[in-house]
């Protein structure tokens, strides 16, 4: 497995490439979001290494999110 310097870095590079998607994502947040959805749900962990948490009060709304880079990954 990458060791946390070495994906640091590449996140770091993925966010430099200027494109973006419709919905104005970079390189990096698609690859933290895509790692999220296939590995990383079973123990809520983003590819930065943060905790991901889901926070609000369920009348109002609520969100799922990253601690650490603030990738927001669902919300209502």
């Amino acid at each position: 497995m990458f060791n946390n310097l070495v994906i640091t870095k590449l996140l770091y590079l993925l966010e430099k490439i200027p494109y973006r998607t419709r919905f104005g994502l970079s390189l990096a947040d698609e690859l933290k979001y895509f790692y999220y959805k296939k590995i990383g749900y079973k123990t809520h962990r983003c590819l930065c290494g943060g905790k991901i948490v889901t926070r609000g009060i369920p009348p109002d709304g609520w969100e799922t999110s990253c601690y650490k880079c603030e990738l927001l990954i669902d919300e209502d």
